[in-house]
């Protein structure tokens, strides 16, 4: 992969942006990799050697890492910090490195996950599924490291678009800036079953040709809702966010749905090789906002 700088930052900026601590090892699935869809898995692996990034796409992560080192630097009372796991599963290596373990009881442990993210993540709970099989991956790592670790776990939620103004006019809003989430993980033998599918499903995928390969789905490509045009003689004559419940009687009229917009294309660094991407772009479905 290669890095760009379209916005000429000088090169001491642009060091410190495409600074990656993180050793790529062969054979070697991350939690992280194992959540992506396969299709971007796939064309990543395909394409890496033309793949290019800009280095003002790597901003947003560069605060998320300056909080994980920021805490890091603190040895945290009773906790086990920022230390990666392995095991093996036939023969491929998964790994993790989990942000916080804290000794809760005497040889038992709780995972704890920090995340820099928008205060809508958290409003909306859109993650929420994601960040279970992540730290369910974490908690059958630590498993198969010999560490007890409980099934609930805590989301350290740090908002990086947080306001006071609408702390103090919406109750439902985030009263501060920290938010402690409890999320429940899944078993041990439920979570060594998904990592498996996604292994295989991963590396099948990677070998397929592009027209072979499955679509990112709705939710993978962070689908907005659809809505619904209300059609007579081919103009639209309302929109509703909701499909209305009611039956048309009228038969001049029609109901269209339309596909809400797309934003995973954006940040997806295989994009510019994905024929479902460019469909999109088409389609007026890609999200550049």
């Amino acid at each position: 992969m290669k890095y760009t700088n379209k916005h000429n930052f000088p090169d001491y900026v642009v060091q410190w942006l495409k600074f990656d601590e993180y050793d790529y090892e062969p054979n070697t699935f991350s939690a992280t990799t194992l959540l992506q869809p396969p299709k971007v898995y796939a064309l990543k692996k395909q394409y890496y050697d033309q793949i290019e990034t800009d280095v003002s796409d790597v901003i947003a992560s560069r605060y998320g890492t300056a909080i994980h080192d920021s805490i890091e630097k603190i040895k945290l009372t009773n906790c086990l910090q920022e230390q990666r796991l392995r095991t093996k599963i036939a023969d491929k290596v998964i790994t993790g490195k989990f942000d916080i373990m804290k000794e809760v009881e005497k040889g038992i442990y709780r995972l704890i996950d920090v995340k820099s993210t928008s205060v809508w993540t958290f409003v909306f709970g859109s993650k929420e599924e994601d960040y279970i099989k992540q730290l369910s991956i974490y908690r059958f790592l630590g498993h198969m490291n010999g560490y007890k670790v409980q099934e609930e776990a805590e989301i350290f939620m740090i908002f990086t678009d947080w306001s006071a103004k609408k702390s103090r006019t919406d109750p439902e809003y985030p009263q501060t800036r920290i938010k402690i989430v409890k999320i429940r993980l899944w078993g041990i033998e439920k979570t060594r079953e998904f990592i498996t599918e996604r292994v295989n499903l991963l590396s099948k995928t990677s070998e397929m040709k592009q027209e072979d390969m499955p679509e990112c789905t709705e939710k993978d490509l962070w689908a907005m809702k659809p809505t619904y045009n209300l059609m007579r003689d081919n103009r639209t004559i309302a929109t509703y966010k909701r499909k209305p419940t009611r039956i048309l009687s009228d038969s001049s009229l029609k109901l269209v749905e339309v596909k809400g917009k797309v934003k995973r294309c954006k940040y997806c660094p295989a994009s510019k090789f994905c024929d479902q991407c460019k469909r999109l772009i088409k389609e007026m479905r890609y999200d550049d906002e």
